[in-house]
């Protein structure tokens, strides 16, 4: 999906915008700016763990972005790229404001609607001062520490306190950052690949494998009978393979370290902790999402993704339980079927919709929904019936804009990784409502703002070379 030429006189906006924007960020002290920098990696750490801490410091980070704003009055130029998926944003918003204001409930819209236009800021926050690749790396940590919790309360359900996010958010933002996860890997593995020595991609390979299918057993201990004997000496045996692989690896490469750190400690905690949440959605979307990856850049390994999907979905008993009590779970009463089936009710009386977060109505229409149930479990669904089908329309394109600027050539593995993300997103959210969820929404605007800032550095290059 390549972008258009642009004409002379728009490559010179665009050049007087990337100028404009470097006059402005040059103004603010040296010591500010990382200071800045930091907070946003900050913020990205803190995302996956609470919530509470990443306001702490993100909401200090977006009010000094508009003070900056405010104190150099120059107008917010953006280039045609950024414009190709902010404008979609932009429109997007309108409508949901427009809906909310018409809506049953424009009181109870209020809120929710204010907490949406002021963090979706995040994006010019992390596009202007966020290093893309402390950024990333600081999310994938964060979700790796998460992770490991959740790995751990499955294996001891009745043992480990709830610390962190619960599994429906936390498979929410799995679905996007662990596609992140092996965009970070490609994209250091394909820098480096010229002087890897040749055993590097086997090592961590093989130590992937082997770690992934050790935490699998081990999160799945309380619930597929797994003797704890034979756990334990599998864990003994694989720990001291990985020790005997690793032990021949060139530790004082830095572009080894951090391969095999990501392949055989970050990529394979991330997919057990998706795995013991037992959620289908993000699993089918993380699968979606590694497919496409995969038919860009490496297309030998669709067939492994495709068959360890399958084995996994067959030989792992909970895995399976869960994939075959589908069905049942759809048309169970107060299920997706009843849900969905109002939801299109609501779409269908109420053109303009019933109001941003007003899904709460549904259960006066079926006494069989729980009372904690108050969205749709479904974003095209929910968006439709609460800010009407037009909205629904224009949010098909903002997530069609993102998918494209991630596709722009020339093509980054690293933006290919995070289009794939976007796309692992809206498959999980075929059924869910995830676009409702603060802490996946907030993964969302961070890595748009990365995609736009290196999308600017770049530009920004360009235009001082020529």
């Amino acid at each position: 999906m390549a972008t258009s030429q642009s004409s002379p006189s728009q490559s010179t906006t665009e050049e007087r915008a990337i100028t404009e924007s470097d006059l402005r960020l040059s103004r603010v002290p040296a010591p500010a700016r990382s200071f800045v920098g930091a907070g946003c990696g900050l913020v990205a750490f803190c995302i996956p763990l609470k919530l509470a801490f990443t306001y702490l410091t993100l909401i200090p980070l977006i009010l000094l972005w508009g003070l900056m704003q405010w104190k150099q009055p120059l107008r917010l130029l953006i280039t045609k790229q950024e414009r190709s998926v902010l404008a979609p944003l932009g429109f997007l918003i309108l409508a949901i404001t427009c809906g909310a204001i018409v809506g049953i409930d424009p009181a109870r819209s209020a809120s929710p609607l204010l907490s949406l236009i002021f963090f979706t800021l995040t994006i010019f926050v992390f596009r202007d001062f966020g290093n893309s690749y402390y950024v990333l790396l600081a999310l994938i940590t964060g979700q790796t520490i998460a992770a490991i919790h959740s790995v751990i309360a499955a294996a001891f359900p009745t043992k480990i306190p709830g610390l962190f996010l619960g599994s429906v958010t936390e498979s929410g933002q799995l679905s996007l950052s662990l596609l992140v996860c092996v965009g970070l890997l490609w994209s250091k593995y394909s820098n480096s690949k010229s002087i890897l020595p040749p055993s590097i991609p086997r090592i961590a390979a093989i130590s992937f494998a082997t770690t992934l299918l050790l935490l699998t057993a081990f999160g799945f201990y309380s619930t597929a009978n797994i003797s704890g004997a034979i756990l334990f000496i599998a864990w003994t045996l694989g720990v001291l393979l990985i020790r005997v692989l690793l032990k021949n690896a060139p530790r004082t490469l830095p572009e080894a370290r951090g391969i095999l750190s990501l392949a055989t400690f970050h990529l394979p905690i991330l997919l057990c902790a998706l795995l013991v949440n037992l959620k289908r959605g993000p699993w089918v979307g993380v699968v979606v999402g590694l497919a496409v990856f995969c038919a860009v850049y490496a297309r030998r390994l669709l067939a492994v993704i495709i068959v360890g999907a399958v084995v996994t979905s067959i030989s792992v008993p909970p895995i399976r339980e869960r994939l075959a009590a589908s069905y049942e779970h759809f048309t169970i009463s107060g299920g997706r079927s009843t849900i969905w089936h109002i939801g299109l009710e609501l779409a269908a009386k109420y053109p303009l919709g019933v109001g941003y977060h007003n899904s709460g109505v549904l259960r006066q229409f079926s006494l069989e929904i729980p009372p904690e149930l108050k969205h749709f479990h479904n974003n095209l669904l929910n968006i439709a019936a609460e800010n009407g089908v037009l909205t629904a329309c224009i949010f098909v394109w903002f997530i069609y804009s993102l998918v494209r600027l991630c596709f722009a050539r020339p093509l980054s593995a690293l933006h290919v990784a995070i289009g794939c993300a976007f796309i692992s997103w809206q498959t999980a959210g075929l059924v869910e409502y995830n676009f409702g969820d603060s802490e996946v929404m907030l993964v969302v605007w961070v890595l748009l703002g990365c995609v736009l800032g290196d999308i600017r550095a770049r530009e920004t290059s360009r235009s001082h070379t020529t």
